[in-house]
């Protein structure tokens, strides 16, 4: 039996309007069901499928065919792959013909998900099994992990001693084979150790259900606190949103998505009663991770760390997040917590309660700015504007554009029109002459140079230096934009690869963390004397002006100032 004839039957026995709905939200119009497009971005619905053939077109981007191309532009898969997706959601197995109708693609990448479900498999039973007085179950009671809660996400123990390698060549499946999973390490020689050992595993599955890799949390202090699978021929993290699968059927009903970081705080916040979560597995957002989410939310609420890393990957979310015409709003846990601490600390229902209240994203957005921009000057005012305009360029819909310039022009009393003008000139609409090339970025500070090179040269002790400066020092900095993305493990966008190059290959190499501390230091230090000099200019205008109640409170700031940078510099902080 030829494939081709196989996928025919499997055709006549599901719904394709049900598998169409895994990934559009449809509408039914007549004898047509109706949504936006997934495979391009749109606002209003061009997407339609006849429910009479079941075949689908789009009447904005021209892709149109059966229920098998549709499946197969939506996984970016080959026909073999789309026939055996379409063969699990009808519950049947499919049946290949001979060698010459099979992809021998499709069967590698078959086999490294029949050896990660095994994996699963054999990672969650070493966890059911752990007696109650092991080193696991200890770390599972004191994280408040209920059993029906690892139950439930398929959690899984990596034993201290290995035996994952061991029980796979019993199945049949070699070491290299794990390890093209990204389940076991070649040390040479041909000798192979296991990935993970001695700590709680989570599975990370593609949005059908299949296990595709793992991230695992260490039971103490050990380094790395998270170890995750590397990229596979099965995995591609920015394609894959942890915990989704599990979630997808909540988020279509509420018609939202709670998005947090990191494993701990997917399972806190549906065992604290959240059903509509996923997770990012720790990095930025991507464009994949959006397209994902699209299919199934409305609205994202987004809840991530609150310290520069956090607040800085929020604003890219939103900026994707726009441009794919989702609502959008923010959560901000009290004090800086993290979801699973703030649950632990506070309950469940408080937890709840912050996500109904979460921000609309304009409103964080502007919050975010009044910290770093002072309206009283006329600087500080523009440089509000212009902090605001690059997400306003996101916002697809011209009228809420419209809007949100009106807001920006009522706290400022700069006049719409100018703001969308500004807009405009910032997104290079402005009619004008050609302009010249842009010039390179100029070199980095030399402290920053450090700060840079010491994430390569010393990971850790970099990542705690940085960690430690106030999030509007981090923002201040000019390789910020870089500096995020390498504490995020991205890839740096473009604009930054050449100026990370020419960093890695200057000699301003750090000796150990007290070369880096000095450079945070003297990043901290020079942005407190650049604040400094903006208040010693708004008090000679206070002065001119004879504002003597404002020239007494931007004293007291000065003087609050000065304090600080004679703390800093009279520590470790000498000149570089």
């Amino acid at each position: 039996m030829t494939i081709v004839r196989r996928v025919e039957e499997i055709k006549s026995l599901i719904d394709p309007i049900q598998v169409y709905q895994d990934y559009v939200r449809l509408t039914r119009r007549g004898r047509r069901s109706v949504g936006l497009c997934p495979f391009h971005r749109e606002k209003t619905p061009s997407f339609s499928v006849d429910s009479d053939n079941g075949l689908f077109y789009c009447f904005g981007c021209h892709k149109g065919g059966d229920v098998i191309r549709f499946l197969m532009e939506a996984e970016g898969c080959s026909f073999p792959e789309a026939a055996e997706i379409l063969a699990r959601k009808a519950g049947v197995t499919l049946e290949l013909g001979g060698p010459r109708d099979r992809d021998p693609g499709p069967d590698r990448r078959d086999r490294l998900r029949k050896l990660l479900a095994l994996s699963a498999d054999y990672y969650r039973n070493a966890l059911r099994s752990a007696p109650p007085s092991s080193r696991i179950r200890a770390y599972m009671d004191r994280r408040g992990i209920r059993v029906e809660t690892a139950e439930r996400l398929g959690l899984g123990f990596a034993p201290p001693g290995g035996g994952l390698l061991a029980h796979l060549g019993r199945q049949g499946f070699k070491a290299e084979e794990a390890g093209e999973a990204g389940l076991v390490l070649e040390r040479g020689r041909g000798e192979h150790v296991e990935r993970f050992r001695d700590r709680l595993l989570f599975p990370i599955q593609d949005v059908m259900g299949r296990t595709v890799g793992f991230g695992g949390r260490a039971l103490g202090d050990e380094e790395p606190k998270y170890l995750n699978s590397p990229e596979s021929p099965v995995f591609q993290k920015r394609d894959v949103l942890y915990g989704l699968s599990l979630t997808r059927q909540a988020v279509r009903e509420a018609e939202r998505l709670l998005l947090v970081e990191g494993y701990m705080d997917f399972l806190a916040v549906t065992q604290a009663g959240v059903p509509f979560a996923a997770a990012t597995l720790g990095t930025a957002l991507s464009e994949g991770q959006v397209r994902l989410t699209r299919r199934y939310a409305r609205e994202v609420i987004l809840n991530f760390d609150q310290d520069a890393a956090g607040l800085q990957a929020a604003e890219r979310a939103i900026r994707l997040l726009l441009q794919e015409g989702l609502r959008i709003r923010v959560l901000a846990v009290p004090r800086g917590k993290d979801p699973d601490g703030y649950i632990a600390a506070e309950g469940p229902e408080a937890y709840r309660k912050l996500v109904d209240s979460a921000l609309p994203f304009f409103d964080f957005l502007v919050e975010r700015a009044l910290a770093s921009a002072s309206l009283r000057e006329v600087e500080g005012r523009v440089a509000f504007v212009d902090r605001l305009a690059e997400f306003l360029g996101a916002v697809p819909d011209p009228i809420e554009r419209q809007e949100y310039a009106r807001d920006v022009a009522g706290r400022t009393g700069i006049a719409p029109a100018l703001i969308l003008k500004r807009l405009q000139e910032t997104r290079g609409g402005a009619a004008g002459p050609a302009r010249e090339p842009a010039p390179e970025p100029a070199p980095l500070p030399v402290r920053e140079q450090i700060l840079v090179k010491g994430l390569f040269s010393h990971g850790e002790e970099a990542r705690r230096v940085l960690r430690g400066l106030p999030e509007e020092v981090f923002h201040s900095m000019q390789a910020a934009p870089l500096l995020l993305a390498l504490l995020q493990g991205d890839p740096p966008e473009p604009s930054q690869e050449a100026l990370l190059a020419r960093v890695l290959n200057g000699c301003h190499e750090p000796a150990g963390e007290g070369d880096l501390q000095r450079a945070a230091a003297e990043v901290h230090a020079s942005h407190l004397r650049t604040k400094e000099r903006d208040i010693q200019r708004q008090l000679k205008e206070a002065s001119r002006r004879q504002d003597f109640g404002l020239v007494q409170i931007l004293n007291r700031e000065k003087m609050s100032l000065m304090e600080q940078i004679h703390t800093i510099e009279g520590g470790p902080a000498r000149a570089l």
